[in-house]
């Protein structure tokens, strides 16, 4: 029997953890997993949650720490979970210690010793599994894990409604807007490419940068930034290619993702050695301190067809090997049991 499971997170009202989080959630849910969820209160969260069957309790974890650990031993005593998810960093500090144990979602950009408390941590990234590594975790409490990318098809978005031509090469690219994430070397690419057009999906702390940049540019008129959307399907849908770039690394998700909605990927940076991404096979793969190298790459997979073909076949059979939802769902609910069971015979 699969244990129940509280799921704990902060977090803000959009980004990529949030989205992940919700989207996981459900699924779980309509998998049968028994959850009880316990999040800052988000009016659009809630009731996204609470259309999708769930009945999520808001919190204020602002509070008194001590009033509010009160309050979640007395739901942990009512609902028994067989372990505590806690999604974000400062969530930690208020589930931890409490007889049940935690399986803390890490992230490279999280202080780690936040977490010193968590009986395991969860990473999306070989990268992070080998930095735990390096400081000290015992490999039998870091577990690396797919996210449930969006998988649900939808029909493409007119262009028309985005000023974009039907027939200009359009590329798609989505993301918190961050210096990680490196937007701005996309842009100078764009820039040097005349008749290409460029969605940016995602908010964050660079986009008034980046929006100045596309002025400065002179590329704002072939460039829209989307915030962001609910709509991430139809928006692959109408693209040409997906362009995925991280400066530290690019991000897996990212490719996932563009994979399930059939589209070709172009990864612009450092490939993390247990990626799923691999070179010139399932991506083209692009420097990311190389402009002029980018807009050569771009260039060449726009005008030949065959590459295109090539890169969306694989990248669905890779999708096939593990990121089905069946198939991230299935690991997700083994890895509960085996950290509840680990308790349990402690």
């Amino acid at each position: 029997m699969d244990p129940r499971v509280l799921q704990a997170i902060t977090g803000d009202a959009f980004g990529g953890t949030e989205r992940f989080f919700e989207r996981l959630i459900v699924a779980l849910h309509r998998d049968g997993i028994q959850q009880l969820v316990m999040l800052r209160d988000s009016a659009d969260r809630v009731t996204q949650l609470r259309e999708g069957g769930l009945h999520p309790v808001p919190m204020k974890y602002e509070g008194l720490s001590f009033l509010v650990r009160r309050r979640i031993r007395t739901y942990l005593r009512n609902f028994q979970p067989g372990l505590v998810v806690a999604w974000t960093a400062d969530t930690v500090p208020h589930v931890t210690g409490m007889g049940v144990p935690v399986l803390g979602r890490w992230g490279a950009d999280s202080p780690l010793d936040d977490y010193r408390h968590c009986q395991h941590l969860l990473v999306h990234r070989g990268v992070e599994r080998e930095t735990l590594l390096d400081r000290g975790w015992p490999p039998e409490r870091i577990h690396l894990l797919p996210p449930l990318v969006d998988q649900a098809p939808m029909e493409p978005v007119s262009r028309r409604t985005l000023f974009t031509p039907a027939q200009a090469p359009l590329l798609f690219a989505a993301g918190q807007m961050t210096k990680r994430r490196d937007f701005a070397t996309l842009l100078h690419v764009v820039h040097r490419l005349p008749d290409v057009y460029l969605w940016v999906a995602g908010d964050g702390p660079e986009r008034e940068n980046l929006e100045h940049i596309a002025y400065e540019l002179g590329i704002k008129p072939r460039v829209r930034f989307l915030g962001w959307r609910d709509n991430l399907g139809a928006l692959y849908a109408a693209s040409d290619v997906v362009v995925c770039g991280g400066l530290d690394g690019v991000p897996d998700h990212a490719a996932v993702e563009a994979w399930a909605h059939g589209k070709p990927v172009v990864a612009i940076g450092p490939i993390d050695p247990h990626s799923a991404i691999r070179e010139n096979e399932n991506a083209l793969v692009l420097p990311p301190d190389d402009p002029v190298t980018i807009v050569q790459g771009l260039k060449w997979l726009l005008t030949e067809p065959d590459a295109l073909d090539i890169l969306v076949n694989s990248g669905r059979e890779t999708f096939g090997q593990g990121y089905t939802a069946p198939q991230v769902l299935a690991q997700y609910r083994g890895l509960f049991a085996h950290v509840a069971q680990e308790s349990a015979r402690a």
